[in-house]
């Protein structure tokens, strides 16, 4: 209990600056009341510590490898990248979040609570220092999203350090009842089901779509994600994962296209990347992931990145019928969504198609090379 109450009521100096706010300061300001952790006395510790930054190796990904790079992440667990904590950290909630969706019932964001446990190796240089910027940034998050935590708790561990997270109803929507719901991203009455809402695999329809929404704004990058883990790179830069707005409105509308019926499956891009998702749902079956049009949309040139990044997100897979309502739908709230292409029963394989040039760009490239051979 002592270690427990030090970790979180420590005062924290970091690359020698003293931090104004212990780790429980930051999280009772986003915690529910029954799940505070008040402190009556002075903290009786200095957890000193230095931050580490993010190791450029150089290394250049190779886009014809990317069968490899899959094996190498879908089976791997996770450490938490201490010189990326805060990223990991907002991923990991938002990741939390987005595992909700699927589930039964009737809820919207602004309903849910997140318990959240914390389990740290302190040992290794940089391990406080992540810790403290884990906590911060899971305070930052929870706030611009309008939630709260509905409790917290810290575990000292050895080995691999990880954060936690279980969402679940929020107590004033448990045990009142709305008769007129004045907050946005609320609802009356709010229901967080244990069955799904919709299956986690694809049906083997050729003819549906399978699409994905970024929950983000943010520049895909490889630092701090599973790929490098299971590479041993640095990664360098992380993606930002910070625009809440933008996460709010994807969130709403993905939620009524669950409870509305609309979705034959759907699952969440989170630790591991697009691909690594969309193989964990192809269960069965084959596809032709297309990420051309989020490589454009991003003006990304290296497919690997699209591929593997963790920048939040889902695929869902609808019927052909149902694609202009789901255009319609995301359009209506300034979503954007990428079209991957279709399931094949016939194999059981994933193949990637990934071109940074437009359609009128190739056109106009493939003229100019039949141009220049003609005599």
């Amino acid at each position: 209990m002592a270690e427990k109450i030090s970790a979180l009521h420590a005062i924290y100096v970091i690359d020698g600056v003293q931090q104004e706010f212990t780790p429980a300061q930051l999280l009772d300001a986003v915690t529910e009341a029954e799940g505070r952790h008040p402190f009556a006395g002075p903290a009786e510790m200095r957890a000193l510590d230095e931050s580490l930054d993010p190791v450029f190796r150089g290394a250049r990904l190779d886009p014809d490898a990317v069968e490899s790079y899959l094996q190498a992440v879908l089976d791997r667990e996770k450490r938490v990248p201490l010189a990326a904590a805060d990223t990991y950290t907002r991923i990991r909630i938002a990741s939390s979040l987005l595992d909700a969706l699927w589930r039964s019932g009737h809820f919207r964001l602004g309903d849910l609570r997140l318990d959240a446990t914390w389990r740290w190796d302190e040992t290794p240089v940089g391990a406080r220092a992540a810790f403290y910027a884990s906590v911060r940034a899971a305070a930052d998050y929870v706030d611009a999203l309008g939630l709260k935590f509905s409790g917290y708790r810290y575990t000292r561990t050895t080995g691999i350090s990880g954060l936690t997270l279980r969402p679940r109803i929020s107590r004033d929507a448990a045990e009142d009842e709305y008769i007129f719901v004045s907050e946005p991203f609320r609802s009356e009455n709010p229901v967080l089901g244990t069955r799904r809402g919709c299956a986690s695999v694809l049906a083997p329809d050729p003819q549906s779509w399978v699409v994905y929404i970024p929950f983000d704004t943010s520049d895909y990058r490889l630092g701090g994600s599973l790929l490098s883990q299971a590479l041993e790179l640095g990664g360098g830069p992380a993606p930002q994962v910070a625009d809440a707005d933008y996460f709010q409105d994807c969130y709403e509308v993905v939620r009524e296209l669950v409870e509305d019926g609309i979705l034959l499956s759907g699952a969440t891009v989170g630790e591991g990347g697009l691909l690594r998702t969309v193989r964990k749902m192809a269960d069965g079956c084959g596809m032709t992931v297309d990420v051309s049009d989020v490589m454009r949309a991003f003006q990304e040139q290296d497919p690997v990145r699209i591929l593997f990044s963790e920048v939040p997100g889902v695929v869902v897979q609808i019927n052909d019928a149902d694609f202009d309502y789901l255009d319609a739908e995301l359009l209506l709230q300034d979503v954007a969504f990428f079209p991957l292409g279709h399931p094949d029963p016939g194999t059981t394989d994933i193949r990637v198609k990934a071109s940074a040039k437009s359609g009128i760009q190739t056109i106009l490239e493939s003229l100019m090379q039949n141009a220049e051979g003609e005599d």
